[in-house]
């Protein structure tokens, strides 16, 4: 994970606050643009960034995925003390319906600014939580942690999200529970036909239960798997659900363009 940003001093008196942007790019290493050597990717846009500022050579990322690493860019501690580390397989977010979060109580550098009298805004994306005990408390919401306007997604960019992607939420536990349904739909169909054929002695009533049961399972798992898109893949403008699931063809350029009208305001 690579952390981008740059500082831009306004065009104003000497003394006044500079205007700050700051650019975190996810899962980029350091030797993927070219101002740190790369001749085989070609980043003119962020090689001049570097040629006209700061080039630091030095940094040590606070983790190597979304969410804990944001979780430190914000806040400027090592994730596991705001508790957005682990050490299992749900190292980031899974769902926007989760509970998880970056704590109230953590201190942002937005917020910090704001105090300063800054306005502070968040355009692309979130993944540090969103609602702690209902679908609109917005617990973890950026607006809750220093920020005064956010566009874009408040979970990540999964391949869930994408068409002609192979799914990457759970997959194990997703072949796993497909697995027992198919089993389940076979045991149905292979007393159904036994029935039928007078080779098994069962009432209608066994199989009747086994299919409810069964079907409560099925809808159980898929209900959530099975609309990961329209869960997860979503936007928002502050508090507001904008696309349902987004549109990935048009994302980056709502999103550039949101960035370039909040700088203007």
């Amino acid at each position: 994970m690579a952390l981008t940003s740059c500082l831009f001093g306004s065009s104003e008196a000497v003394d006044s606050k500079p205007n700050i942007l700051l650019f975190l790019a996810d899962d980029l290493g350091i030797g993927d643009i070219g101002c740190y050597g790369n001749n085989t990717i070609r980043t003119p846009n962020i090689d001049r960034l570097a040629r006209g500022g700061v080039k630091l050579t030095q940094h040590i990322a606070a983790a190597p995925l979304c969410t804990p690493s944001r979780a430190a860019f914000l806040t400027g501690r090592y994730p596991i003390r705001s508790g957005m580390a682990s050490s299992n397989g749900y190292r980031a977010l899974q769902w926007n319906a989760g509970s998880g979060g970056l704590p109230a109580n953590e201190t942002t550098f937005a917020r910090l600014l704001q105090k300063q009298g800054y306005t502070t805004g968040l355009i692309g994306k979130w993944h540090q939580g969103v609602n702690c005990e209902s679908f609109n408390d917005h617990c973890h919401h950026p607006l809750n942690h220093g920020f005064d306007y956010f566009y874009g997604m408040p979970f990540t960019l999964l391949n869930n999200c994408q068409e002609n992607k192979p799914p990457e939420l759970d997959v194990a536990l997703q072949d796993k529970l497909w697995l027992y349904s198919q089993i389940i739909i076979l045991a149905v169909l292979t007393l159904t036909a036994g029935k039928l054929i007078g080779l098994i002695s069962i009432h209608w009533k066994i199989i009747a239960c086994f299919t409810l049961v069964g079907s409560l399972f099925f809808i159980s798992w898929y209900s959530s798997y099975g609309f990961v898109q329209y869960w997860n893949c979503i936007l928002m403008r502050n508090h507001d659900v904008t696309e349902q699931p987004m549109r990935l063809e048009r994302t980056a350029s709502l999103m550039l363009k949101e960035a370039v009208s909040f700088i203007k305001r």
